[in-house]
């Protein structure tokens, strides 16, 4: 089974009671119901909530985005 690629933004906890921000993960799987699980398992995830949005990226989009932390891009730090 051939490998693609995904840009999946979920619910992002841990910014207090009742509060979230987004988050972007670049995600490598089969096919967009598995990158979304893989997503959803991700530390600083809200599990309970849904996706916000799952798109199919090319290989260099996908290297761009995973050339720096998602943790660290959400923050605004480079």
């Amino acid at each position: 089974m051939t490998q693609r690629f995904f840009l999946i933004t979920c619910h992002r906890g841990h910014c207090g009671r009742g509060r979230s921000t987004e988050i972007t993960f670049a995600i490598q799987a089969a096919n967009l119901i598995m990158a979304q699980d893989k997503a959803k398992k991700m530390p600083s995830v809200k599990h309970t909530r849904g996706i916000i949005f799952g798109r199919e990226i090319s290989q260099e989009e996908y290297n761009s985005y995973r050339s720096v932390s998602a943790y660290n891009r959400c923050l605004g730090v480079q």
